[in-house]
């Protein structure tokens, strides 16, 4: 009896997997519904991820890794539900591509020449970008494969098989540009930025202050990317205050004029908090998408109705300070970067100060 091909959706599922009604099964092979009380299909979650857990939880995960198929289902159980939800919706979408491409190919007689091809097409179809990301991942199954004992060495390694090289982003936001974006931008909107500039900090870090975090001496910031803290004074030596502190002030100012205007006073654990009191970054899914539907509101205001006449993102306003401090030191210390080359490569978008030449002679 010649086997039914798979469906476009569940080709790039694992064996016996299938997705039913926008909820991800497991069809039970007939000589293990004993041990699932006689069921013949059992329900794993509506995303992939829950999916993977509750699979891996029932399932021991198979040592013998002969095809990549194999490689990219261990890989995915016991590598991508370690990260979170976000972490985990780019891995497992960068898997998914692995797996439809090149997921019937052999473990060990994977080459360059093979990854190339897969590199170039993925490139060509959808972008370079999707393509780096993927070949990411993909060297991370073939380290993880040497670790399982499926291969001895790593054909990525080396140079190998490099990524393609995209051009750094350069958009740098000039002061006038953020003052026309500041005559109508969202007031949170505006607060936000105030205390961006003067810190520097990431997005995600800006949406988790809490309140606690801000002493009578210091702002502390935990970096969520790499747990590191950041302390940021809010007196000098002399006891005036700092920037930090008077961005503070003014966060702290539009608050308390909002609960003026409430019957019931808002009260929330969260520096910049939503109507309702809750933070605007959801630390389960690492995600901010109510902030960045103010964001490209504001964004598109700006442009109809001031002198802006190109967007920039709420990412080049951390460039932007890492652009106008003095130095690439300076600057590292400032956006805790661990390596100098990122902070000069992606954050400092001005160019550097250099001073005259003595010019030629030329002529009497």
């Amino acid at each position: 009896m010649v086997s039914k091909e798979r469906s476009k959706q569940n080709k790039s599922l694992p064996k016996y997997w299938r997705l039913k009604y926008g909820t991800y099964c497991y069809r039970i092979p007939p000589h293990l519904r004993h041990l699932h009380g006689g069921k013949s299909e059992i329900s794993l979650g509506q995303t992939l991820s829950a999916a993977y857990r509750k699979f891996a939880d029932m399932h021991d995960v198979q040592d013998d890794i002969t095809r990549m198929s194999d490689l990219f289902d261990r890989y995915r159980f016991e590598v991508v539900t370690e990260h979170n939800v976000r972490v985990q919706d780019l891995k497992n979408r960068s898997l998914d591509r692995l797996r439809a491409s090149i997921g019937g190919n052999l473990v060990p007689i994977m080459t360059p020449q093979v990854i190339y091809r897969y590199r170039d097409h993925i490139g060509r179809t959808r972008s370079k970008k999707q393509a780096n990301q993927d070949l990411e991942v993909l060297s991370h199954c073939f380290t993880k494969a040497i670790e399982w004992g499926a291969i001895a060495e790593h054909p990525m390694t080396n140079k190998k098989v490099v990524k393609f090289s995209l051009p750094a982003r350069d958009r740098y936001v000039e002061d006038w540009e953020l003052q026309e974006w500041a005559r109508v931008a969202n007031p949170f909107l505006f607060v936000y930025v105030l205390l961006k500039g003067v810190t520097g900090l990431r997005q995600q870090d800006l949406l988790t202050i809490r309140k606690q975090d801000i002493s009578d001496d210091e702002l502390v910031s935990v970096n969520i990317k790499t747990n590191k803290k950041l302390r940021f004074p809010l007196y000098d030596s002399e006891g005036k205050p700092t920037t930090v502190r008077l961005a503070l002030d003014v966060v702290e100012g539009f608050y308390a004029e909002q609960n003026t205007k409430r019957r019931i006073p808002m009260m929330s654990p969260w520096l910049f908090h939503t109507g309702k009191g809750h933070g605007y970054y959801n630390t389960v899914k690492c995600d901010a998408s109510g902030f960045k539907s103010i964001w490209q509101r504001s964004m598109r205001k700006a442009l109809d109705e001031t002198g802006l006449k190109q967007r920039f993102t709420e990412h080049d306003l951390r460039a932007k300070v890492g652009s106008d401090v003095d130095s690439d030191v300076e600057a590292q210390k400032l956006l805790a970067h661990t390596d100098v080359a990122t902070t000069s490569k992606h954050y400092r978008r001005r160019g550097s100060v250099v001073s005259p030449a003595r010019g030629f002679e030329l002529g009497d």
